[in-house]
């Protein structure tokens, strides 16, 4: 591997110096060159683009220049105006009849967007807008507008005036003309002012209707001051225009390169003529133009000898492929067999038959696989066993103490007594003791397992004196159900032997239970003295595996818990609590076990 690699690295540095650099610099050669035809033919475009907006430009200003003479020479407008008798309202539609002829005569696209007002000498204003009930007699105060009053009915322009419509945006702005209306036309006193004005956005329109897209342009007076501009990203500095300005305030049209912080730009900048100046100044327009389609172009190259590149590079990588195939592939193939390793899973995939090291490593890996299946056999064997003789233990521990002291009751019973019980006694305990050591079936009924704890508290009574009282609340389909034998009856030995107080006459101990979500819940209930809260902590404590304690109440509950357990599963097993009045509740939880083998299977198997 260590001179694979080295000849790796030889064979790639090698097609870089012969092959991939000479491309590079043929590359670089071939874009520098279209480059520079390009960027020629894009400064030759952009210039007449230029002269054919300039020309848009004052050829829309002309024409809105021209639709004034539609209101001075009407003589039906004049007759209107200049008699305080007429109508105001007749004066206002008739006003609104000529812009909408005007607007269908003229083919002029900027009627509908103009703002017209006509004031007459008589305080009254006609526009082709909804004025709100605003009065606009301010307007006929600006300097502008007094000096088109004192023009002898010649047109004053105001370039970029601040909106005057009330509602409008406070940044808007608009170009406006301002001309008065004379008796004769042409002659005599003032009778009306005829203002037009056009939001500069139109005016914006028409400066950039030839330009390419993403082109900006600039509108500037004096030492930079900005006017109009486009560039809403910000690409243009205030600096940038500044200098700009310096370097054509002698020129008035031409072209140039410039590098701002955003990119190069092609700049043509060119002069508006009068009568359209802003304050007496001359404006002047920047236009600047990215090198998009230069780009472009330049990408289109750069794309086809990437190309070139691309195709070497997939050579030389298909020859490196093709050489450290053979002996990568087996190697994944068997990292991915272990990835996924199953017990027992086949192994057909990888080449055991290969003479080198890697069918050494696969014959290695099928034996590993083989020795765990081994183990895991041996492992299950093993914990099949243990918990036979677990099981078998758990129920030989049950009732030997019982038994014991049971006989030891007859005994006595037959000595002082006679043998007045001795034969009821007898039956109890043959019951319980068939019941007990019965192995043909491990699986009972509640009511056998119920019945079985009848004949215990008889036999107990025997033995104390009646001191035992029972009672069972369980319904016929809880007692028809199947579970594990001999588990009440250990609970209930506890209840007496741990729970009686010997100040009471008797204990009364409670069987009852429900059904709930597949699981069944019977519970063992005792109003003795209770159980320490100690015992139940090291009770829960065994069940998690945390401690083994040995001296909770001997065979009764920790037993009984793990026997459910090992039978059922984890999931089952006894819950135990502290009334809040007296005594003690021992929770069973087990599953529901029908006659019918459905959810669980019976099984007569005791080991």
């Amino acid at each position: 591997m260590k001179k694979s690699s080295k000849l790796s690295v030889r064979m790639f540095l090698l097609l870089l110096m012969c092959v991939v650099m000479p491309l590079a610099g043929l590359c670089f050669y071939v874009r520098a060159s279209m480059e520079h035809f390009i960027q020629e033919k894009l400064s030759e475009k952009v210039i007449q683009n230029i002269s054919r907006g300039e020309r848009n430009i004052c050829d829309n200003l002309q024409d809105i220049a021209a639709l004034t003479n539609v209101f001075v020479y009407d003589e039906e407008l004049q007759r209107r105006i200049t008699d305080s008798n007429t109508s105001e309202y007749d004066n206002t539609k008739y006003f609104d009849q000529m812009v909408h002829k005007l607007s269908i005569a003229s083919g002029f696209d900027f009627v509908q967007d103009m703002k017209i007002l006509l004031f007459d000498n008589y305080g009254r204003i006609y526009s082709n807008w909804s004025m709100n009930y605003q009065d606009y007699q301010f307007l006929l105060d600006q300097d502008w507008v007094k000096k088109s009053r004192e023009n002898d009915g010649h047109i004053v322009w105001s370039m970029f005036n601040p909106a005057y419509i009330v509602g409008e945006q406070k940044n808007q702005t608009y170009i406006s003309l301002a001309k008065s209306l004379l008796k004769d036309y042409t002659t005599g006193s003032v009778i009306g002012t005829l203002i037009i004005s056009i939001d500069q956005k139109k005016f914006s329109d028409l400066l950039m209707e030839y330009a390419y897209a993403g082109d900006i342009a600039y509108v500037c007076v004096g030492e930079g001051t900005i006017l109009l501009q486009n560039d809403i990203s910000g690409v243009v500095r205030a600096e940038d225009l500044s200098y700009l300005y310096r370097e054509t305030v002698e020129k008035k049209s031409g072209s140039l390169r410039y590098h701002t912080g955003e990119g190069n730009y092609l700049i043509s900048y060119y002069t508006i003529p009068k009568p359209w100046v802003f304050n007496d100044q001359q404006m002047k327009v920047f236009h600047f133009t990215n090198y998009q389609e230069v780009t472009n172009q330049m990408e289109m190259i750069r794309f086809r000898m990437n190309m070139i590149l691309l195709i070497v590079l997939c050579a030389l990588v298909l020859i490196l492929y093709i050489s450290i195939k053979m002996m990568v592939k087996p190697i994944v193939k068997l990292s991915g067999q272990m990835e996924n390793y199953k017990l027992n899973m086949d192994l057909e995939d990888i080449d055991m038959e290969r003479s080198d090291e890697i069918g050494r490593l696969n014959r290695s890996f099928r034996q590993m696989s083989v020795n765990i299946s081994g183990l895991f056999e041996q492992l299950k064997n093993e914990h099949e066993v243990k918990e036979k003789y677990r099981y078998d233990f758990l129920r030989a521990q049950l009732n030997p103490h019982f038994l014991f002291n049971t006989l030891s009751t007859i005994r006595w019973m037959a000595i002082i007594r006679g043998a007045d019980n001795i034969v009821d006694g007898i039956d109890a305990l043959a019951y319980i003791l068939k019941y007990s050591m019965s192995r043909e079936n491990c699986m009972v009924t509640v009511s056998e397992e119920v019945e079985n704890i009848k004949n215990y508290l008889y036999i107990q009574n025997c033995r104390y004196g009646n001191h035992c009282r029972l009672e069972i609340d369980l319904e016929d389909n809880i007692l028809n159900l199947k579970t594990a034998k001999f588990i009440l009856q250990p609970i209930v030995e506890n209840a007496i032997i741990h729970g009686y107080d010997k100040d009471r006459e008797e204990i009364l101990i409670r069987i009852y239970g429900f059904t709930e979500e597949g699981s069944l819940n019977i519970y063992v209930e005792d109003d003795g003295v209770g159980i320490s809260p100690n015992i139940i902590r090291q009770f829960e404590a065994s069940r998690m595996d945390r401690v083994k304690e040995s001296k909770l109440t001997g065979i009764g509950i920790t037993n009984v818990d793990e026997y459910i357990r090992i039978t059922f599963g984890n999931q089952y097993g006894l819950t135990i609590e502290n009334l809040k009045t007296r005594g003690t509740v021992v929770l069973f939880t087990l599953p529901v076990i029908r006659e019918e083998k459905t959810g669980h299977e019976e099984s007569n198997d005791c080991g």
